[in-house]
C-alpha cells in the first residue's frame, strides 16, 4: 500500500514541473516551433588601402623599402652586388634567385640602366642589408629586354621585383680580387713549370750521361746544369754580360739530326752570328755556355732541354725537315770568334749649379754689343 502510494506521488510531481516548464517558456503543447532569423549587423566599407607606397624613379619605376638601414655605401657603376631576388605577376613567380642559384644569392655587375624602368635604378638607393620591392611595367620590360612575355601577362600589368641586398664590392675590390686571382694562377702555373722542368731535368740528365758513356765522353758539368767539352782552348778574354759575341755553330740533336748551321750553306745562311751575352736574345744553354770559353776557343756545348726550347717544339722546314721536338736536347759544335765590350755610354755635362753673379774686375774690357 505504501509503494503504491510513493509511485503516485512521483506521477504528481513530475506532471506539475511538466506544467511549469510550459507555462515559462510559453510553448504550446504538440506544436512545431518557429524561430526567429538573427539580423546580421552590416559592418562599415573600409577604403582597400595599397600594399605598399611606391616611390616613382620615372614613368615606369616604383620602389617602397621594406627594411631601410642605411649602414653603408650605396652602388655605384662598376661595382658588384650580391642579391636575393624575387619577381612576381599575376600571383606567379617568374623568378627566383635562390631556387635558380641553389640557395645562394644571385651575383650582378652595376651598369648604367639599359632603360628606364630598368630595376638597377630602384637597387642604386639601397645598402647592404636593405630590403625593397620595385614596380616595373611589364610592357616596358619585355619590349626594351626582347624577353618572350608570358600570355598571362596582360597590357598593363605590373611585375614586382622583391630585393634583398646582402652585400656590395667596389670596383676597387673587384680589381684588387682579380688581381689577386690572376697572380694566384700565374704562381701556381709556374710551381706546375717548376716541377715538370725539375721531372724533365733528371731525365735529361740521365739520358745525357748515358749518351757520354756510350760516346766515351766526359764533358765538364756547370751548375745550371749544362755540360761543355773544349776542344781548342782560345787565348783571348772570357766574355762577360753584356758583351757582343761573334760566333760560328752547328746544331744537331742526340739522334745526329742536324737543325741549324751558319757554316752550311744547305741552312742558306752562311754568316757569323752576333748577339749580346746574358740578354736573352738567345736560348739561356748558350749564355751559360760561351761564359765558360776563352775568345778563340771552340768547344761542344750538351743542352738540357729546359735550358734550350723546353716543352716548345720548333718546326722543321728546307735542310731540317724535322724541326726540333718538344723537350729535346740540343748539341752545339760552337767557335767563338770574336767579343766585344759595351761602348761606354757618355756622361751629360750638368750645367752649372753655381749661381753666383761674377762681377768683371775693375777695368777688365766688357764686350761690345754691335
Amino acid at each position: 500500500m505504501q509503494t503504491s502510494l510513493q509511485k503516485i506521488s512521483l506521477l504528481f510531481s513530475g506532471c506539475f514541473l511538466c506544467l511549469i516548464a510550459t507555462a515559462q517558456f510559453n510553448i504550446p503543447n504538440n506544436q512545431p516551433q518557429k524561430l526567429t532569423p538573427i539580423k546580421p549587423v552590416q559592418a562599415p566599407v573600409q577604403p582597400v588601402q595599397p600594399m605598399f607606397n611606391f616611390k616613382k624613379v620615372n614613368a615606369n619605376l616604383g620602389y617602397a623599402f621594406i627594411i631601410d638601414r642605411p649602414t653603408s655605401q650605396k652602388p655605384q657603376e662598376g661595382d658588384q652586388i650580391s642579391v636575393n631576388m624575387q619577381m612576381i605577376c599575376q600571383n606567379r613567380i617568374l623568378f627566383n634567385s635562390g631556387q635558380t642559384f641553389k640557395g645562394k644569392p644571385a651575383v650582378y655587375s652595376v651598369t648604367k640602366p639599359a632603360f628606364p624602368g630598368d630595376v638597377i635604378e630602384g637597387i642604386m638607393f639601397m645598402t647592404p642589408g636593405d630590403s625593397m620591392v620595385c614596380q616595373v611595367d611589364a610592357d616596358v620590360l619585355f619590349r626594351n629586354t626582347k624577353g618572350k612575355k608570358p600570355d598571362f601577362i596582360k597590357p598593363g600589368d605590373k611585375i614586382l621585383y622583391f630585393i634583398k641586398l646582402i652585400s656590395i664590392k667596389t670596383k676597387e675590390q673587384l680589381q684588387k680580387e682579380q688581381q689577386a686571382a690572376v697572380n694566384k694562377q700565374i704562381n701556381e702555373q709556374m710551381a706546375k713549370q717548376k716541377i715538370a722542368m725539375e721531372k724533365q731535368k733528371a731525365v735529361d740528365d740521365k739520358a745525357l750521361v748515358s749518351w757520354f758513356a756510350k760516346k766515351n765522353i766526359a764533358p765538364v758539368k756547370t751548375t745550371p746544369g749544362l755540360y761543355y767539352s773544349v776542344k781548342e782552348e782560345g787565348t783571348g778574354e772570357i766574355p762577360t754580360t753584356g758583351d757582343t759575341l761573334t760566333v760560328n755553330y752547328t746544331g744537331t740533336l742526340l739522334d745526329g739530326t742536324k737543325f741549324d748551321s751558319n757554316e752550311d750553306s744547305a741552312f742558306q745562311h752562311v754568316v757569323p752570328y752576333q748577339f749580346v751575352l746574358g740578354t736573352g736574345q738567345v736560348i739561356s744553354g748558350w749564355h751559360v755556355g760561351f761564359a765558360q770559353l776563352k775568345v778563340g776557343s771552340k768547344a761542344t756545348f750538351y743542352i738540357p732541354s729546359g735550358m734550350a726550347y723546353g716543352t716548345q717544339s720548333r718546326p722543321g722546314g728546307g735542310a731540317n725537315p724535322k724541326g726540333i721536338p718538344a723537350n729535346s736536347i740540343l748539341v752545339f759544335d760552337v767557335h767563338l770568334l770574336g767579343s766585344k765590350h759595351p761602348v761606354p755610354q757618355a756622361v751629360p755635362q750638368s750645367p752649372n749649379k753655381d749661381s753666383t753673379l761674377h762681377v768683371p774686375a775693375a777695368g777688365a774690357q766688357l764686350p761690345v754689343k754691335n
